[in-house]
């Protein structure tokens, strides 16, 4: 018996996999790292922490409304999933430049609105680039690739960081979120 993991896993698909593997890559290089951050190096209370986790996640969560209902209605997704992931990746490296928490609150937010842009429109192409009946397994293997760059991202800060510190652990986060970005290019909207 043959396994045919990728049988039915379109090319926009597997686009969209990778770029989700490089932008969580990217993400769980810093976004782990920031509480401990704000705390230790910032000198911030637990309290903010909450604060700006908080507000990042409900920008994000009202945006996937809007972007969503906005792709639709101009019938467009790849602009969207574009300049969604260029906000993730271009707001990676300024938590370098935070001295003070409320700068990462304003960071943060921005990256959210970034991910609050992109992910309904996002999903929306894997819906489309996939026939019905293998749906499931287009957004599994998309889920799949999103948590293997997760677990990469965290385990590479976490190694990292007693050698080159947060804030350049920060910059470099930037390079994986642009190379998601450069694989968004290949993406063909029908």
């Amino acid at each position: 018996m043959k396994f045919k993991i990728f049988e039915g896993i379109t090319r926009n698909v597997f686009i969209l996999g990778l770029v989700s593997l490089f932008t969580d890559l990217s993400s769980q290089m810093v976004f782990p790292l920031i509480p401990l951050f704000m705390v230790t190096v910032l000198g911030s209370g637990v309290y903010a922490v909450g604060i700006v986790e908080g507000a990042a996640e409900t920008t994000a969560s009202f945006l996937k409304v809007v972007s969503g209902y906005w792709s639709d209605k101009i019938g467009r997704r790849k602009p969207f999933v574009l300049f969604g992931y260029s906000i993730s990746a271009i707001t990676k490296p300024l938590f370098a430049f935070a001295n003070i928490w409320s700068f990462v609150l304003y960071i943060r937010v921005i990256e959210r609105i970034g991910k609050g842009i992109r992910s309904a429109p996002r999903d929306a192409i894997v819906a489309e680039s996939s026939d019905e009946s293998v749906r499931g397994r287009a957004y599994g293997f998309h889920r799949a690739m999103d948590g293997v760059g997760s677990v990469l991202g965290a385990a590479l800060a976490f190694l990292l960081l007693p050698v080159f510190g947060y804030r350049n652990i920060f910059m470099f986060a930037f390079l994986p979120g642009m190379v998601a970005v450069f694989i968004i290019l290949f993406i063909k909207e029908k």
